[in-house]
């Protein structure tokens, strides 16, 4: 785990906040070798330009929300079991009768080992903001919208942010950073950094030890690698939701799982999978 300046907690309350042998994002390289066994036309197209594969009525608000951000690789791709750093994309067939929060919820695991897991849903945005929730509408963060990260952890806040610049933080996946919130206020104060590009969380997921393992093995989440776009941006209001999005980076299985939920999978193509064994 790559820290930055003082140490954090995963998950701080409100007041308190690579592989060697390869150069860069080694889940780049991976992404890459997932996308040459897929074939050489997928390879081609990620190669000439890797966002043509996020929707485009997404990209079009992500542009006008964080340039820099949309300049960014999008992809996304199945990976065999949950890590740190990936996401987890709930079966469309689960959470429909109880724990409805977690119903196509795509969270990112911020925490994976042998005691446990841990996460925060990235794709439920409450009415709050920060301003209500601290009872300061003048602090730097006040504007950010308040995202709900969990069932577990009353009256904890944790916070993403895409600033290698932040101490105190703890880099979760290649350029999406955890905490240091008292740098970060400091840098936004100061003209450094933008305090929108930051995403704050109620509460967190949790699993025991070996949970999360099983509940992939059933097939209640699907866990996915991804690029620090689709960790990273707001998701709010959305042309497309993050779920269904992130499925069809996938391809293959995921994307007919969200062309089914969404009634649109085609008669042939549900007679292959139905013969699929």
């Amino acid at each position: 785990t790559k820290k930055k300046g003082a140490s954090s907690s995963a998950l701080p309350p409100t007041e308190d906040d690579v592989a060697p042998a390869l150069e860069g994002d080694w889940r780049d390289f991976r992404a890459m070798l997932v996308s040459q066994e897929a074939g050489p036309e997928t390879s081609t197209s990620r190669d000439e330009d890797s966002t043509k594969l996020a929707p485009s009525e997404n990209m079009e608000l992500l542009q006008r929300q964080n340039p820099k951000l949309a300049s960014e690789k999008a992809w996304a791709h199945v990976i065999g079991a949950p890590e740190r750093g990936c996401l987890l994309l709930a079966s469309d067939d689960e959470f429909k009768q109880g724990q409805q929060y977690f119903h196509q919820s795509v969270i990112l695991l911020l925490e994976h080992h042998d005691k446990g897991s841990m996460g925060v849903i990235l794709n439920r945005p409450t009415q709050y903001n920060m301003g209500y929730v601290s009872g300061d509408a003048s602090g730097p963060f006040a504007d950010n919208k308040l995202y709900f990260g969990g069932d577990v952890g009353d009256g904890t806040v944790s916070f993403l942010h895409g600033s290698e610049q932040v101490t105190g933080s703890a880099e979760v996946l290649p350029g999406v950073y955890l905490g240091g919130y008292d740098s970060a206020v400091e840098l936004v104060r100061g003209g450094e950094i933008v305090a929108k590009d930051f995403k704050f969380f109620a509460r967190y997921c949790g699993w025991g030890p070996g949970q999360l393992e099983r509940e992939c093995a059933r097939g209640v989440w699907y866990p996915v690698a991804c690029s620090k776009q689709l960790a990273l941006k707001q998701v709010i209001q959305l042309p497309k939701p993050l779920w269904r999005e992130v499925l069809e980076l996938c391809g293959g299985d995921l994307q007919a799982a969200s062309k089914k939920a969404y009634g649109e999978l085609e008669e042939d193509e549900e007679e292959g999978d139905a013969q699929s064994p």
